[in-house]
């Protein structure tokens, strides 16, 4: 086998360790190996992702005495003996992936393409960076404290313009994903019998956090076309 089909084949194994789902099993029988010379970080590309894990995105340790601990989440472990979650993955490096990347020139080559919120996006490309930049700044927002307004407003009308990129990156969101209404909206789904649905429902009607809907009487969330009094208790109980 050639260095070049060697070196597939391994990228081949990352991507299918970072596109699996979890498995849920907690198994060590897989974790050592005489070829494993180190641990990538790897996270989703999408808006949901804590910042902390973007962050570390693409995080290279070579300590493999120990397991490494997911970010923003429980490690849990894959059937490879793997940590992987729902927002991130550690994937298992063998010496030789720097050699790959020059060779199969990944940065330009849309076979090994991550998956993103804007599409795919090839891996240590420019776009990567620039989209990386971008859902950092934006969870920076959304995980702040300040009011849901503040956040809409700093989203809205600095955070799109901030750079060049910024500004496609949030155009593409706007048309694809109708962002960033559909984030926030989303996150009242966390409220007990709520759907995307119930959720637009409530965004459109000018409730925009939980707090908002737990907090709002009775009387008044009546008056939402589509909500009903057995929904409300559900939802306050």
């Amino acid at each position: 086998m050639g260095l070049f089909d060697f070196l597939f084949q391994n990228w081949q194994q990352k991507e299918r360790i970072i596109s699996k789902e979890n498995s849920g099993e907690n198994s060590n029988d897989l974790w050592a190996d005489t070829i494993t010379t180190g641990w990538e970080y790897s996270c989703n590309l999408n808006l949901t992702t804590p910042k902390i894990c973007i962050e570390n995105d693409g995080l290279i340790t070579n300590d493999t005495s120990v397991k490494p601990e997911l970010f923003g989440e429980t490690n849990k472990l894959g059937k490879d003996g793997d940590p992987s979650g729902l927002f991130g993955s550690w994937i298992r490096r063998h010496g030789h992936e720097e050699e790959f990347e020059e060779l199969a020139k990944i940065s330009q080559n849309m076979i090994y393409a991550r998956s993103s919120e804007i599409g795919k996006i090839p891996p240590k490309s420019k776009l990567e960076k620039d989209f990386k930049n971008f859902l950092i700044d934006f969870r920076s927002i959304a995980e702040s404290y300040i009011d849901i307004d503040e956040k809409l407003f700093k989203i809205n009308n600095e955070l799109c313009i901030k750079t060049e990129a910024y500004r496609e990156i949030y155009r593409k969101l706007v048309i694809e994903k109708k962002f960033p209404d559909s984030f926030f909206s989303n996150l009242l789904c966390e409220l007990n019998g709520v759907s995307v649905k119930t959720a637009s429902l409530f965004w459109e009607a000018g409730y925009l956090t939980k707090e908002q809907v737990l907090n709002a009487p009775d009387d008044e969330l009546l008056e939402i076309e589509g909500i009903e009094k057995s929904l409300i208790k559900k939802i306050k109980a």
